[in-house]
């Protein structure tokens, strides 16, 4: 499992400043990424919204972890960025 070996060791790598890092782990129950949580990160990465990588074993059925792709995350974020228009718009 050489790939998913070299991705974990980018991730520890790059995990010390958080705006550099490509990929983060799906958090656990309760917690949020970029504040999502755990169910709407999988439902933004089944409707084809996010990018997600799943590392497993050779022979394996089921992913060993799941991976999300931070920037594409950050640019469906940014996709909702207000520019300000509605608010003057209500004045």
């Amino acid at each position: 499992m050489a790939l998913g070996r070299q991705v974990l060791e980018t991730a520890a790598r790059l995990g010390s400043n958080p705006a550099a890092q490509e990929w983060a782990r799906i958090p656990r129950v309760g917690q949020t990424l970029e504040g999502f949580y755990r169910s709407q990160l999988f439902a933004l990465i089944r409707d084809g919204k996010v990018k997600s990588a799943a590392i497993k074993q050779p022979g394996q059925i089921r992913p060993g972890m799941r991976l999300v792709h931070l920037p594409s995350l950050r640019a469906y974020i940014a996709s909702y960025v207000d520019d300000g228009q509605q608010a003057t718009e209500a004045e």
